[in-house]
């Protein structure tokens, strides 16, 4: 009887663990990230279904609920954000796509662990297409995980990694090819202040934000405009829809 007590007890806790949800904030990874290793020393692949976590270890398949829209996608842990990181999970680009963070940069989140593969799904043809990811997914469901534990003390590379901010921000640097005109939305000497800058107006609905380098400053403009006049108009409404001012300014 004892020992049927234990196993029973055995097999709650792991329910529960298998069950385990958190809530919080998920982010993206920035395009320069591609084709660099992981803290795990896999290779991201912008066409990947993988996301960094904060503590699950190597392999573990977890579900990503973004709570705007409460689109789903199945993700397979390959990388680790710090600790002390605002944001519970980073998703591939191709992930990111399928739930609609990519629209806004940064979303309110469900994540819970599902289970184990030993592998990454990909996204079909186009990594950028709106098509449902696969709905096969060969992952063992509560299997064991070999890696459990093996990978509990990995150093983060990705978002929340000290030295990032650049990278994060590659997504956003606006080309030194631009020409034609921009608005000047706000102006910072970290980039990271305008990289939050940026996120914090996606959040609004303000698209085409891009951060401007020049002399030394991290510029958050929208661009671009073929012309003074056309750029002038877009201010004015910008004015009246967010309660902001700009200015107008000329690329090259």
């Amino acid at each position: 009887m004892r020992k049927a007590t234990m196993i029973l007890a055995s097999l709650i806790v792991s329910l529960i663990s298998l069950n385990a949800q958190e809530n919080g904030t998920g982010v993206y990874y920035a395009d320069a990230l591609n084709g660099q290793r992981t803290a795990f020393g896999e290779v991201y692949r912008i066409d990947g279904y993988s996301a960094a976590h904060k503590t699950y270890p190597l392999g573990t398949v977890i579900r990503v609920t973004n709570l705007e829209n409460n689109r789903t996608i199945n993700v397979r842990v390959n990388d680790r954000i710090a600790a002390n990181s605002r944001d519970i999970v980073s998703l591939s680009k191709a992930a990111a796509r399928q739930i609609g963070l990519l629209d806004y940069g940064r979303a309110r989140v469900r994540v819970e662990k599902i289970g184990f593969s030993p592998s990454n799904p990909y996204a079909q043809d186009n990594p950028y297409a709106a098509a449902p990811p696969p709905s096969s997914y060969d992952y063992a469901g509560a299997g064991a995980n070999p890696y459990e534990n093996m990978s509990a003390n990995v150093t983060p590379k990705g978002y929340g990694a000290v030295g990032t901010a650049d990278l994060r921000s590659a997504a956003y640097i606006l080309p030194a090819t631009t020409f034609g005109y921009g608005i000047q939305l706000a102006s910072f000497k970290k980039v990271e202040n305008a990289v939050e800058h940026i996120e914090k107006m996606k959040g609004q609905g303000v698209e085409n934000a891009y951060i401007w380098q020049k002399d030394g400053n991290n510029r958050v403009v929208i661009a671009s405009f073929p012309d003074k006049a056309s750029a002038g108009r877009y201010l004015d409404a910008f004015k009246r829809k967010y309660k902001a001012n700009g200015i107008i300014v000329q690329f090259n």
